[in-house]
């Protein structure tokens, strides 16, 4: 302006000169930070009553990050030298306030636990936001003043008093409330910046009146109505930036007000509802210093008129987030000289980048990520060397990635993750030497990633997880890459071991989860190490663990699913680790030192070979949230001393140990759990009485841990938020009465519990009931109307009477189990209502009358057991017509008679069939082919999982197994787990008549066939023989004639046969199989000759001892080397096949791991069928008493 005066330019005095200099020294003094500004303090020092408001202003902030310790007259009288503080060059005046930043930013870390009810950020109560202190006053020369980054309680209204301000800054300091009025009274303010706060209410239009406003910022707030015009009288006015203030639109749509501001150079928007035609092209043509626009979500499109013939000043461009389309690129044609910065991310570009965009060769900064780009990557990009910046993540591109991008030497970001990228990495990308941050993931990558990427120097951030990529993991790590900070390759193809990531300096994350690694991990690591996270979990690494103690920075360690084992080293003194995951390996011994842990929060062991757990191991973990033993073989006594420091303990799971826990009765707990899993522990014989003050606890499962007490009258209640509850295999008894409002999974099934049934929860998703002592009728159930719940089990009860007929409160029903009781009369018609049902088992109990129609409704069902009843009729023929995901149909130990339908043979899945002890007659339908589960192995679900239909809880997801008696080789049995591999058909005992029909033998997966005690006739097929899987065959009491079939003896797997009590006849087939079961098998067949039997057939002669002795010692020969060599080959036998399974064992852990689950759930098995043989003679001594 001076230079345009003609009066200036000849009358410029020296005078004035010196004013000017003096002038622009002052306003570069209130500029720079508080400390050189205190390093140029005047000698004289600062005034001893600004002093004095200083040490009683700093009695009012929070001082976590030590910025005011040097605020003390006793160090420093001289207040302008003090940290944030800056004075008058001349006159020793406190003039500069630079207190940003005094609060920890540091949010609190909760790890990886789902089931976490704290959210993972700081949360400020109103207690803890500082008020600003009215000594501020006595700071009468004060023009600038910052407070950013702090926790405030609100703008102080004598903020209008400090009339000297020229800068003013409260962004991000956690204020709600209103902007004071008497903001307007600063006039003399140029720096405006209250963005990142939570004002609300419509915009002060006393802004308006701060005419000499060059930067206001009131961004990030939630501020309501229209942008007032009144900001129009700033006319000053260089930065804008209104943007995601939830601002509606600009008032009454005039932009008058902001079209005559000729020097705003910058202008944010983003968020505002820009709905006006072309309102863009507005912007740029009438904004003539616009520099800078941001109009993100603004509901913006692509512009109809064109900027033909113009030329702007506009260098960054930021459109993200709207609806435009790629006619933007032509559009957009007249700016490709100016433009420096664009973003077009999240909008709706599609189709092929066009060439157009190479034309933009002044272009820094390009995204469009988030659009719908496809093809291959343009070769227009190759034109564009100046680029700083190209992010085309998200996006439907294809092909291989160019090798031009190595001539981009100035690229330091390229984004390309999300896409669907195939082909190895360029080697060209080792030319790319300004290269800071290289995102590649999820795309279809493939091929060893390149050593020339170890001549990236400059590299700061690498992600190519979620590709194909292969190669060594030290190959990869083995360049030199001085300041790498995060390298992100989870979930590829990568194998070998981990290298010494120690002589990485810079290093701060990495990621490998989810790749083939097969090597060790380092024996030592050589350096002291920065990195914070480190990720290796879901590999197949193997060895021992080593000292970690040299990442004194180390946050989260996850080594999770690996094969590692050994013992555990100690985790002393790395007191910033928050999260240790080493679950699911081999590890064994005892629980290593954790002692100096103090920030750790999460602590998973659980799924290792860990035998002890010492109080003193984790007894100084105060920090600790989760900690996680389950699943281990550790057989330690648990006191006080273990838990009584972890005062911050919500999880605890001790799962499936052989743990003893001994608390004095009087014992409080420190900490209040919100989950707590000690199933099979001992925690009995008496009542955990220390569980009472838990009374924010949500899961509890204390199943199988030897409790045979009388259930407490205080653990009806005792938690309000409890919301799964597991009592199960204990000998828990009396009544039991709850009160939990808002629980959704209860088991109680295998104890002692008496009374009638208790009602259902409102919430209730999951009820468990089975095998206890509840009596009376179910009347108790209906007392809520539309319950949630989808698994209802309230088998081996004494429960009786009819079933009521109001299921239609129970819709979601998908299990439901009311078996071993003694209900009675017909299944009532409302059953047809749970149309969500998949298993439905109302086995042994007196249950009456015919199958109700309304049963054809239920078409998700694919388990049915209504065996050992009293019900009759016709085994109805929409079972086959309406059931068709049926699997399992039980209606064994009924009175149905009449013929078998035909449309059974529609159950395509049906692979469990029992008809057995009925009165169906007829013959079988020829059909039978058409059940094609049993043709061919399937892929059978052993597990069944649902979930919760409750939508006002959280979503749940749930599972069961089946569980079925069916009789096996001649006796009975019960399968659970295994049920899904058995494949069988039971008509035995029926009235059944005619031959066996073809279609049975073309059933060629099937594995167990009981026609006995019916009527049939006729010959066996010889196509029996190709059932090669089938163990078990009972055709016993029929009429079968003719010869047992050849075929026969080549069913190699047949462990059960009994073919006796029929009229066959000839000689049973030859061949160790058949030959080789016991006589009963062939008994009551007269016409029968051959071995085993005695009877021999016609034309075989009888042995002749004398003969056969002397005929041997000619053929043989030396009798002694015979059996010689016959010691010999036993022994080698026997030590191969010993040797062969046992180091079979020993070196393949998932082998180990299943022979040694086949033996514990063959214990079971046997427990289970012990406890039920039991269960039923109790019950009918019960009955019979």
């Amino acid at each position: 302006m001076l230079v345009n005066n003609p009066v200036m330019k000849t009358a410029i005095h020296p005078l004035h000169v010196v004013v000017v200099v003096l002038y622009l020294l002052c306003m570069k003094a209130s500029s720079i930070g508080s400390e050189s500004v205190s390093k140029n303090a005047n000698l004289m020092g600062c005034m001893e009553k600004e002093r004095e408001a200083l040490l009683l202003f700093k009695q009012s902030l929070v001082n976590e990050t030590h910025l005011l310790d040097s605020w003390n007259k006793e160090q420093e009288e001289d207040c302008c030298k003090w940290k944030g503080v800056g004075c008058d060059y001349l006159t020793g005046h406190v003039t500069h306030l630079q207190l940003s930043s005094l609060i920890s930013p540091l949010p609190i870390y909760l790890g990886s636990d789902i089931y976490s009810p704290v959210a993972p950020y700081r949360i400020y109560s109103n207690e803890t936001r500082v008020s600003i202190s009215r000594w501020l006053l006595d700071l009468p020369y004060l023009n600038y003043l910052d407070l950013s980054n702090n926790v405030l309680a609100a703008i102080p209204e004598f903020i209008g008093s400090l009339t000297k301000l020229v800068h003013l800054d409260f962004s991000d300091t956690w204020i709600e409330g209103s902007i004071p009025y008497q903001i307007g009274n600063l006039s003399n303010l140029q720096y405006l910046n209250l963005s990142y706060n939570s004002f609300y209410g419509p915009i002060p239009k006393c802004i308006g009146s701060l005419k000499r406003l060059r930067y206001l910022d009131l961004s990030n707030n939630y501020f309501s109505g229209v942008i007032p015009p009144e900001l129009g009288n700033l006319s000053e006015l260089q930065h804008l930036d209104l943007g995601y203030t939830f601002l509606t639109h600009l008032a009454s749509g005039n932009f008058g007000w902001l079209f005559n501001k000729s020097s705003l150079a910058h202008l944010d928007l983003s968020g505002v509802n820009l709905t006006a035609p072309n309102i863009l092209v507005s912007f740029i043509q009438r904004l003539p210093s616009i520099s800078v626009l941001h109009l993100n979500y603004c509901n913006l499109s692509a512009p109809s008129s064109h900027l033909a013939n113009f030329s702007s000043s506009i260098s960054a461009l930021h459109l993200f987030a709207n609806h435009i389309n790629s006619s933007f690129f032509n559009w957009i044609s007249p700016l490709s000289g100016s433009l420096v910065d664009l973003d077009l991310g999240h909008n709706v570009l599609e189709g092929r980048i066009p060439q157009s965009v190479g034309h933009m060769t002044a272009l820094t900064h390009l995204n469009l990520d988030n659009n719908l780009l496809s093809g291959p990557i343009s070769q227009s990009f190759s034109n564009m060397t100046a680029l700083f910046l190209l992010n085309l993540g998200n996006n439907l591109l294809n092909g291989a990635i160019p090798q031009f991008f190595g001539n981009m030497t100035a690229l330091s970001y390229l984004i390309l993750g999300n896409n669907s990228l195939d082909g190895p990495i360029p080697l060209s990308f080792g030319h790319m030497i300004a290269l800071t941050h290289l995102e590649l993931s999820q795309n279809q990558l493939n091929g060893i990633l390149p050593k020339s990427i170890g001549n990236l120097s400059r590299l700061q951030v690498v992600d190519c997880s979620s590709n194909n990529f292969t190669g060594n993991l030290g190959d990869l790590l083995s360049g030199s890459f001085p300041v790498l900070r995060e390298l992100w390759v989870h979930e590829n193809q990568l194998t070998g071991s981990l290298p010494d990531i120690t002589i990485l300096p810079s290093l701060r994350y990495l990621e490998v989860r989810y790749n083939q690694l097969n090597g060790y991990l380092p024996k030592v690591f050589e350096h002291q190490s920065a990195l914070q996270f480190l990720d290796l979990s879901n590999n197949h690494l193997r060895g021992s663990l080593p000292d970690f103690t040299g990442f004194s920075s180390l946050k989260s360690l996850y080594l999770d699913n690996n094969e590692l084992c050994g013992f555990l080293p100690n985790f002393t003194g790395l007191s910033s680790l928050v999260v240790l995951l080493l679950y699911n390996n081999e590890f064994s011994g005892s629980l290593p030192d954790f002692t100096g842990c103090s920030s750790l929060q999460e602590l998973r062991l659980d799924e290792n070979r860990l035998t002890e757990w010492g109080a003193q191991s984790t007894g100084s973990l105060s920090s600790l949230i989760t900690l996680d033993l389950s699943k281990n073989f550790i057989r330690s006594t648990i006191s006080e001393a273990h838990l009584s420091s972890l005062s911050s303990l919500m999880y605890l799971s001790t799962s499936h140990n052989s743990l003893t826990f001994e608390f004095s009765s009087d014992w409080l707990p420190p900490f209040q759990l919100w989950r707590l899993s000690l199933a099979s522990c001992k925690l009995g014989p008496k009542f955990p009485n220390w569980i009472r003050n838990q009374g924010k606890i949500g899961h509890l499962d204390i199943s199988n841990s030897q409790i045979s007490d009388t259930i407490p009258i205080w653990f009806g209640n005792f938690s309000t938020n409890l919301m799964l509850l597991n009592l199960s295999s204990n000998k828990i008894r009396g009544k039991f009465s709850w009160n939990y409002a808002h629980i959704q999974e209860i088991d109680l099934s295998s104890n002692n519990f008496i009374g009638s049934l208790p009602s259902i929860p409102a919430k209730c998703s999951k009820l468990n009931l089975s095998q206890n002592k509840f009596s009376g009728t179910l009347i108790s159930l209906f007392v809520v109307e539309h319950l949630p719940l989808t698994f209802l089990d309230i088998s081996h009860n004494q429960l009786y009477g009819a079933l009521p007929d109001n299921w239609t409160y129970f819709r979601g029903l998908v299990f439901l189990n009311l078996g071993h009781n003694n209900f009675s009369g017909r299944i009532p018609m409302s059953v047809g209502l749970l149309v969500s049902l998949q298993t439905l088992i109302l086995r042994n109990n007196k249950f009456n009358g015919e199958l109700p129609g309304s049963l054809r409704n239920c078409t998700s069902i694919g388990f049915v057991d209504f065996g050992l009843n009293n019900l009759s009729g016709v085994v109805p023929a929409w079972i086959g017509e309406d059931l068709p995901q049926l699997y399992a149909l039980i209606l064994k130990s009924n009175r149905f008679n009449g013929s078998m339908p035909s449309a059974i043979c529609h159950l395509s899945n049906l692979h469990f069939l029992d008809l057995s002890m009925n009165k169906i007659s007829g013959s079988v339908p020829q059909c039978f082919e058409n059940i094609t589960s049993m043709i061919k192995k399937g892929t059978e679900v052993a597990e069944h999982t649902y979930s919760s239909n409750d939508l006002s809880a959280p979503p749940s997801r749930y599972s069961y197994f089946d569980d079925v008696l069916a009789r096996w080789k001649g006796q009975e049995f019960e399968y659970g787990r295994n049920f899904a591999y058995l494949k069988m058909i039971d008509l035995s005992t029926n009235e059944l008549t005619g031959e066996i029909p073809l279609g049975i033998t073309r059933l060629l997966d099937l594995k167990g066939l009981n026609l006995s005690r019916n009527r049939f006739d006729g010959k066996v097929p010889a196509e029996i023989g190709h059932l090669k899987v089938l163990e078990c065959l009972d055709l016993s009491t029929n009429k079968f004639s003719g010869e047992i079939p050849q075929s026969m003896s080549g069913l190699n797997f047949l462990a059960y046969l009994d073919v006796s009590n029929n009229n066959f006849s000839g000689r049973i087939p030859s061949g160790t199989q058949l030959q080789g079961f016991d006589i009963w098998t062939y008994e009551g067949n007269s016409g029968l000759c051959g071995k085993p039997l005695t009877k021999t057939c016609p034309g075989d002669e009888p042995d002749d001892d004398t003969h056969s002795s002397s005929g041997k010692y000619q053929v043989d020969g030396d009798d002694s080397i015979y059996e010689w060599w016959l010691y010999i080959s036993a022994t080698l036998g026997f030590s191969t096949s010993f040797w062969g399974f046992i180091g079979t064992l020993v070196l393949n852990r998932r082998w180990r791991h299943a022979y040694f689950l086949f033996l514990y759930n063959l214990k079971e098995r046997f427990y289970v069928a012990m406890a039920v043989r039991i269960a039923r003679l109790k019950q009918r001594l019960y009955l019979t008493g």
